[in-house]
């Protein structure tokens, strides 16, 4: 049982089944139940009281980590002309899945009385307890329910499936024996073949249908949320693997870690696919490498102590310290806060001649490294510089040449809205405001938002995967945010422009974007680095 399909998508997992909905691959049979349920509310599947509702949760985990399937793997037929361990591509993708482990024929009948014993005590509880008064499905419903489907499908498997046949000796296990085991069974799966009939049959895709379906479905919006204060001390945005803590540790798979429950983990691999794994019985273990390492293998001993000079409203400092934060370089920096203006106002102007020091235009941002003590300006050389240190050195290929053009487009944006600002918060109230000057700006904005909104659509700007974003992404994404964040600009940056929204979103969720609000203080190592004296 190969997994290429799977690993078309980036999908490290190997176990079945997993769901697709939208960009929301749900991995784990019990994860999958739940959201069928939650997307179905009022199911008549689902328990009535809660007594009902913590039964089904056992039989939930009985079955799985219990051990009634490990058990029943144990006594699998090997011995038959059908037998799986004559299939050399099974065994080669289980050696792989159970990390290097082979099944054989001598293991095979090693563990075979080990497993039919504790399979003996498996249909002794469901005779003598569950169904010891006669009832047809586990709560005593008058239709199976969804502790049912949790409890029945090994006994299923063992009992039925035409692969499993001779797998449980008649002297041991039989409709006589447990009758109302038998029958249980029995009665469930005449009632799936009931359900099959009444509804249609599921369209069948391939492995290349199902990659282009699930890569060009839109985004189904399903934030979980984010808990602060887990145990595992892992933080939004942080790269992760996730992997079963039972077996099939060999299959995991890494992403940005973007949403953490006590219950689920979600992470978003390189595909752009959300990937919801249970927390019960899986690992989730931060990548070691930081995005820095991951590009280039530097260590964060070699770099050079920087400081930025900044304020949290301009959006070209944003951009230099969202992309810092994209490479693994903000905890190199120490942040300096400043106000400077073009024109001398106090308050407005206070620090312009220290930051002249270092930048004769006496603008911001202003980075100044241990090895370029002058000084580095403005923020697109930052950013040249930050990309450096990275060792991020893009192939100059056309779509190179497409997204430098989009982020000069960025800062073009940066500017109309900066001088929107000037004009409104300094010039109107000394009555000198030319309103056909911030219309000309606003023009400026819209066209360059209507610009972006092609480029999302074409696939020029790609959604952000789990690596750092490259400065033109980082530009465009701090500029279009930065229209909704100036209320006075008066521009709905989403408006008629749904690809754009769409892809902001995903940027909004970052760490990245998470830790450089444009309202107040940015913050490194847990702690405000701000002076207003350089």
């Amino acid at each position: 049982m190969p997994r290429p399909d799977l690993a078309a998508i980036n999908i490290g997992y190997r176990k079945i089944p997993i769901i697709a909905i939208g960009k929301d691959v749900y991995c784990d049979s019990r994860l999958i139940i739940s959201k069928l349920e939650s997307l179905y509310p009022g199911s008549p599947l689902a328990p009535s009281t809660p007594a009902e509702a913590g039964i089904r949760k056992l039989f939930e985990n009985y079955t799985v980590d219990g051990g009634i399937f490990a058990n029943a793997v144990k006594v699998m037929p090997y011995w038959t002309d059908t037998g799986l361990l004559r299939n050399k591509v099974f065994l080669d993708d289980r050696q792989k899945l159970m990390g290097g482990r082979r099944m054989s024929a001598e293991n095979m009948e090693a563990g075979r009385p080990d497993g039919l014993q504790h399979l003996r005590q498996a249909f002794d509880l469901l005779e003598t307890t569950f169904l010891a008064d006669g009832r047809d499905w586990i709560l005593g419903t008058k239709k199976p329910s969804v502790a049912d489907i949790d409890a029945v499908w090994p006994f299923e498997w063992i009992t039925m499936d035409r692969n499993m046949k001779e797998c449980l000796p008649e002297a041991y296990f039989s409709a006589k024996i447990y009758p109302r085991t038998y029958g249980w069974v029995k009665r469930f799966m005449d009632f799936v073949e009931e359900m099959k009939t009444a509804h249609p049959k599921p369209m069948t895709l391939d492995g290349e249908a199902m990659s282009q379906r699930v890569l060009s479905a839109k985004s189904s919006a399903n934030d979980i949320g984010f808990t602060k204060d887990d145990p595992l001390d892992v933080e939004l945005g942080d790269e992760v693997e996730v992997f079963p803590s039972d077996y099939g540790q060999m299959g995991k798979s890494i992403g940005a870690l973007i949403g953490l429950t006590t219950d689920e983990v979600v992470i978003r691999n390189q595909k752009h696919l959300n990937l919801h794994f249970p927390r019960w019985n899986f690992s989730i273990k931060k990548v070691t490498s930081s995005p820095t390492n991951l590009q280039s293998g530097i260590s964060t001993k070699k770099l050079p102590k920087m400081s930025l000079i900044y304020h949290h409203f301009s959006p070209y400092t944003r951009k230099v310290f969202v992309l810092a934060h994209e490479l693994g370089l903000a905890k190199c920096i120490t942040l300096q806060k400043v106000v400077v203006c073009p024109v001398p106002i106090a308050g407005w102007s206070d620090n312009n001649d220290e930051v002249a020091v270092f930048n004769p235009m006496a603008k911001i941002p202003c980075l100044v490294p241990e090895d370029v003590p002058d000084g580095i300006f403005d923020s697109r050389i930052i950013c040249e510089y930050l990309s450096s240190l990275a060792s991020v050195t893009p192939k100059k290929d056309a779509r190179y040449w497409q997204l430098h053009t989009l982020h000069a487009c960025a800062d073009g944006i940066m500017d109309a809205a900066i001088l929107i600002t000037y004009e409104v918060r300094i010039r109107k109230e000394r009555k000198l405001y030319f309103e056909e000057w911030v219309e000309g700006q606003k023009q400026k904005i819209l066209r360059g938002l209507d610009r972006f909104e092609v480029a999302v659509k074409e696939g020029i700007l790609p959604e952000p995967g789990v690596g750092p974003a490259s400065a033109d992404e980082v530009a465009v994404a701090v500029a279009t945010a930065m229209t909704s964040h100036m209320a006075y600009v008066g521009i709905d940056c989403k408006q008629r422009r749904p690809k754009l929204e769409e892809w902001m979103k995903k940027w909004e969720s970052r760490q990245s974007f998470v830790m450089t609000p444009p309202e107040k203080d940015w913050v490194v190592d847990m702690e405000v680095r701000s002076a207003s004296k350089i």
